[in-house]
């Protein structure tokens, strides 16, 4: 049973919070806010805002992770009946910056017109721009996602073959469209997008009657693979993938919440209740759900609420607690979880922008409050900061972040194709992408066919035969060991060589400590 939480009143947030938000550094804060916030691989925080007047336009800004604006750039909207709504912005893997928004029509009672979606450069020039369907079609857009591949995936509505519904539109890294899915199932109003480790896609809705969310899984090219409706659910749900293509919803009953997991076909494998009220889920790097939301259905108690479920379903710990004592952190935007397995929310107290965050055990680690009002999104830095905008925008840093080791491997072989009796050299590169030194160990099965002549690493000691055995001592953090592998070849035809690494210590992602190469034989 969860521990009982007192009820908070604003003005009992507002005398304590100075004394929560010391358990963290405000490290900046300044204008402008945004409705969505995105960052790049050095730290640049992309913020995107809009303007409510005649000929309003969205505006994106680029800032360093001092905070320090480094540009400001606005498409340039002439129609003084009509303005652009900013909705969401994402950084692709070249650094460019994704800005989609609903242009609108009027003022006083605006309706939606258009769908549109931007790409500018790192430098801030306008890549291209993508204004959806046709002229004056009632769409609009929520929130989108980009893949691995630079796509984006657009969610919102459009007007499909049943009318305006919730609407998905791939967008290829040229701003030519993909795909388009429209919802043939009613399952509701869009709410949230999100890929999947399975490279497909969830649609989480709301139904525009009723108490129901719903919730429909998309694969890679365009079609439905299920789809299904969670009937009286007081509170909007979400839900989330895992790599083996499971898919758990979170949605609200009398009691607290109700955590499904599904097949990837979407047969629903079994339900958990809990005493929260969650209304959002996030998928921790062990494969475990977690859950964030308010510490119970009591619409009196207010705060950043956590817990954690194992990926069967067994619960592993609840934090009720999550932002301290007083804080109570409101109208909830976001539920992160990071590379270590820590949970963020941000909220606000009424006053201002506040971020709490609880350890991969669920203990707190603390509680960020900034000026700003409230959260509108937020996104995790490089280094244990997260970059929060609602209201203005601020950088938060959580102090040093949590110890994590990432060994990764990489197999190269040269030449290719190589001579019968030539020297082939496989090249094994091994880098630690996590912030701790991690010991490392790299082995090598020969292929057939071939006579080792030697290896030679570039720290540490090598001993061979078929199996090539190297102790590579301490990898820094950010650093990089590499082994040289010297071989004869014997015969034609191809050659297949595979290696990995290994560490004692707790490699947080082990999917990359192995690859292969091959290699042609030639006379």
């Amino acid at each position: 049973m969860m521990p009982a939480r007192p009820r908070l009143l604003p003005l009992v947030c507002a005398l304590v919070a100075g004394a929560a938000a010391a358990q963290v550094q405000t490290t900046w804060v300044n204008q402008p806010g945004g409705v969505s916030v995105a960052r790049d691989a050095a730290d640049n925080v992309y913020t995107a805002l809009w303007d409510f007047n005649p000929a309003g336009d969205i505006t994106l800004t680029k800032r360093n992770a001092a905070g320090a604006v480094l540009w400001q750039v606005a498409y340039d909207n002439t129609d003084t009946t009509r303005h652009e709504v900013a909705t969401w912005v994402a950084t692709d893997s070249a650094g460019n910056a994704w800005v989609s928004g609903t242009i609108r029509s009027g003022f006083s009672n605006p309706v939606n017109a258009n769908s549109v979606l931007m790409k500018f450069a790192p430098n801030g020039s306008l890549l291209w721009r993508r204004v959806y369907d046709s002229q004056f079609d009632g769409s609009s857009t929520r929130r989108f996602v980009l893949d691995a591949q630079d796509r984006a995936y657009v969610l919102g509505l459009g007007t499909g073959p049943a009318g305006q519904v919730s609407t998905v539109r791939q967008f290829l890294p040229d701003g030519s469209t993909g795909w388009v899915w429209y919802d043939s199932q009613g399952i509701g109003a869009p709410v949230m997008i999100k890929h999947t480790p399975d490279q497909q896609t969830l649609v989480i809705a709301r139904g525009i009657t009723g108490l129901n969310n719903g919730y429909a899984k998309i694969d890679a090219n365009g079609q439905t693979v299920w789809s299904t409706l969670a009937t009286n659910s007081p509170t909007v749900g979400d839900a989330v993938g895992d790599a083996a293509g499971r898919t758990y919803t979170v949605d609200g009953d009398a009691g607290g919440s109700l955590l499904r997991r599904f097949t990837p076909n979407g047969t629903a494998e079994w339900l958990r209740s809990h005493p929260m009220q969650a209304f959002r889920v996030e998928l921790a790097p062990d494969g475990g759900p977690v859950l964030g939301g308010y510490p119970s259905a009591d619409a009196g108690l207010l705060g950043a609420a956590f817990a954690k479920f194992s990926a069967d379903g067994t619960l592993l710990w609840t934090q009720a607690d999550g932002d301290g004592p007083g804080v109570g952190l409101i109208s909830q935007a976001q539920l992160l979880v990071d590379g270590a397995g820590s949970a963020y929310i941000a909220g606000t107290t009424l006053f201002e922008m506040g971020v709490a965050k609880v350890n991969a055990d669920g203990t707190p680690a603390g509680t960020g409050l900034s000026a700003g009002g409230t959260a509108a999104a937020m996104v995790l830095g490089s280094q244990g900061q997260v970059y929060v905008t609602g209201g203005q925008t601020a950088r938060l840093d959580f102090g040093p972040p949590p110890s994590t080791v990432d060994l990764a491997l990489t197999l190269t072989d040269a030449p290719d194709p190589v001579k019968v009796g030539g020297t082939l050299v496989y090249t094994a590169t091994v880098t630690n992408g996590g912030n701790t030194a991690a010991p490392a160990s790299y082995t090598q099965a020969l292929p057939r066919n071939v006579t080792w002549l030697g290896a030679t690493p570039s720290q540490g000691s090598c001993s061979g035969g078929r199996t090539v055995s190297c102790n590579l001592g301490q990898v820094a953090a950010g650093g990089t060991a590499t082994v040289s592998v010297m071989v004869q070849t014997r015969s034609r035809g191809t050659l297949k060589a595979s290696g990995s690494v290994s560490t004692t210590a707790v490699d947080v992602n082990p999917a990359n400590d192995s690859a292969t190469t091959t290699t042609t034989v030639k006379r």
